[in-house]
């Protein structure tokens, strides 16, 4: 997903609101907060696809308040986008475990 610079999140009931996001091609998507992760004392918004035609979730930085929304931003560097997977798939693959042993 592209074109996403500068969407603001509302504060308040994050995980109901839903977020639309533009590709690039014009298509708007839409989405719901699925958790914030914190790496290197950054906010990451991982966000999840309510539409039937979008597979994958997005992550975008949060760069601080304009109010009460959050600006969430595209992740530029690769190094900060791997940090962040990174971090993502061992927060999942922790959540698995602790499902297992359920």
């Amino acid at each position: 997903m592209a074109d996403h610079t500068d969407e603001h999140l509302h504060d308040e009931d994050m995980e109901d609101e839903v977020i639309v996001l533009e590709d690039e091609d014009g298509n708007e998507h839409s989405f719901v907060l699925g958790e914030v992760l914190t790496v290197d004392a950054k906010d990451y918004a991982v966000l999840l696809p309510i539409d039937d035609d979008v597979e994958e979730g997005v992550i975008l930085r949060i760069d601080g308040e304009d109010g009460d929304d959050m600006v969430l931003s595209d992740i530029e560097s690769d190094e900060e986008w791997e940090k962040v997977v990174n971090a993502y798939n061992e927060q999942m693959d922790e959540f698995d475990d602790e499902d297992e042993e359920d």
